[in-house]
């Protein structure tokens, strides 16, 4: 195989020559690889996979927080050290040296709220990784969510996965989401292995049934060669990681320099090949007549008009999905409203038995019981709904990337009729970080009327009103703060589709642009291209 920094230099050069910005990802990305002593193995999949439990498994010990709340979109590696160390990686470039129980005071929501502490990743290093070395452990926030970084330096994480685990829980496998993230990874590595975890929850034969399902979910035909493995972190069923290291880990251990070869073999044919479309459009572009280049200045010119409207339709199109997501998710809580309603009301009833005070002081136990109730109870629903609240986001994203891929084809049309030859389609990965839970922050008050007389009212002449007002208020307030919950979902959510519509007007900018750089080429330039050509062509990865 040619010398891959030979052949970087060469890309570089090309790009740097022609403008290709949009190029620059993807050459960060197997400058990364091909620096690499070892392989990234990356655990990607939704929240609540198993993802870190299934970390933690291999490790031995409890080394990554397993928490009820999402993670923040925080990066951590996990990898074979003499000692045991870990170190905090911040978005200003600095480092911090932590013990490994103070791990989840920056990558936990609780400790570190919408990622205040500004984290780029944390590195851990253990002695009982040992047997996996060189391979290094990469726990990702969940689906989508923390492929990259919002810093310069790592735009975009997931072109620089080596090999990479999909992470799917047994009892709920392959949703349209994670066959979304397998059709993403497969322009980034041939290595990729599907991990159904918590099979302790099916029966052996639920698990031949899963098994049956999955393989008919897997529709490609490079698919078929998927491997699947199901994995459980109970004892009665540790001959499942048996499978697994056997089947996968270690031949990737074992196998190390080949695979991380392969891997930098697929990134680098990826990248050669999108750069010699490239050339190929500037080369056709330099050969044609001045009639031919005006024709497409014309017609790259008004796309950039037309990016004014297509802008605009974004904005009204992530205008009504935040709309509409507020609505459904409103009337789709609805079930879990009335049930809540009924069961605040059953454990109050409860409650108010016990209770012997003075209005004021019964008042005040009240608000401290009712706030428990809704803090517990809403924490599990956000929990639960997660994937409800965020339907929207895949949503857009799924239409971002429609959008995107129409405005290339439409570019290719163009580039088809001028030159008369053909553009490659681009896969647009989208950055995509969905939100994190919203805190429950409960809020109420009674009527001020209500509040003046409760210290005059005797509480036990009025005992059995002031229980009905009580209940009365009780229901309200789940009703209030179950629709606060969801706004602060939408809030998130409306977030989040912004960023992604940003992103899809950036790139098709950069497409745009990349065009226009391509259409100026003159005759001139003819013999710098056809040897730019030349040596990429000559270049094998073999």
């Amino acid at each position: 195989m040619s010398n891959a920094n030979d052949t970087l230099q060469r890309v570089d050069a090309v790009a740097a020559d022609l403008k290709l910005g949009n190029l620059q990802p993807l050459i960060a990305a197997c400058r990364n690889q091909a620096s690499e002593r070892g392989i990234d193995v990356a655990v990607l999949g939704r929240f609540k996979a198993g993802k870190s439990s299934f970390l933690n498994h291999l490790c031995g010990r409890a080394v990554l927080p397993i928490s009820v709340l999402p993670l923040t979109a925080v990066i951590t590696r996990l990898r074979y050290g003499e000692a045991e160390r870990a170190e905090v990686h911040f978005l200003d470039g600095t480092i911090r040296g932590i013990s490994i129980q103070e791990t989840g005071l920056y990558v936990g929501e609780k400790e570190n709220p919408n990622n205040r502490r500004r984290v780029a990743s944390v590195g851990i290093e253990l002695p009982e990784l040992k047997p996996f070395e060189p391979l290094q452990f990469v726990d990702t926030p969940g689906l989508g969510s923390a492929f990259t970084h919002n810093t310069e330096v790592a735009l975009n994480w997931l072109p620089n996965v080596g090999a990479a685990i999909l992470a799917v829980s047994a009892d709920a496998p392959l949703s349209e989401r994670d066959l979304a993230l397998l059709s993403d990874l497969r322009s980034q590595t041939p290595r990729i292995a599907l991990l159904l975890t918590k099979a302790d929850l099916l029966t052996e034969p639920q698990r031949a049934e899963v098994l049956h399902f999955v393989r008919e979910q897997l529709r490609q035909p490079d698919d078929g060669r998927l491997p699947v493995f199901f994995y459980s972190i109970k004892p009665e069923l540790a001959a499942m990681k048996s499978v697994l290291l056997e089947g996968l880990l270690m031949p990737l251990r074992l196998r190390c320099r080949e695979a991380s070869a392969e891997i930098l073999r697929h990134k680098l044919d990826a990248l050669q090949k999108q750069t010699l479309n490239y050339l190929g459009v500037a080369l056709a572009a330099a050969t044609q007549a001045e009639s031919a280049r005006q024709a497409l200045r014309d017609r790259l010119e008004e796309e950039r008009r037309q990016l004014g409207l297509f802008r605009l339709e974004l904005e009204i199109l992530t205008r009504q999905w935040s709309a509409r997501a507020f609505d459904q998710s409103l009337e789709r809580l609805r079930p879990i409203q009335r049930a809540l309603q009924g069961k605040i009301t059953h454990d109050l009833q409860a409650q108010y038995l016990q209770w012997r005070l003075g209005l004021p002081q019964l008042l005040r136990e009240w608000r401290i019981w009712v706030a428990s109730f809704l803090v517990r109870e809403l924490n599990a629903v956000s929990l639960a709904e997660q994937a409800m609240f965020c339907e929207p986001v895949q949503m857009a994203r799924l239409h971002l990337a429609r959008s995107l891929r129409a405005f290339h084809d439409r570019l290719a049309g163009h580039v088809k009729a001028a030159l008369g030859v053909s553009l490659s389609p681009i896969e647009f990965s989208l950055d995509l970080r969905e939100p994190s839970a919203p805190p429950v922050d409960v809020s109420y008050a009674f009527d001020a009327a209500f509040d003046l007389v409760s210290h005059v009212l005797p509480a036990a002449l009025f005992r059995r009103p002031i229980e009905r007002v009580l209940l009365r208020k009780a229901r309200y307030e789940v009703e209030k703060n179950l629709s606060r919950l969801a706004a602060d979902w939408n809030q998130r959510v409306g977030a989040v589709i912004e960023e992604l519509r940003r992103q899809s007007e950036m790139a098709a900018q950069a497409e745009l642009g990349a065009l226009a750089q391509m259409v100026e080429q003159r005759v001139s330039d003819v013999p710098r291209l056809r040897q730019q050509i030349a040596e990429l062509e000559t270049i094998s990865f073999d």
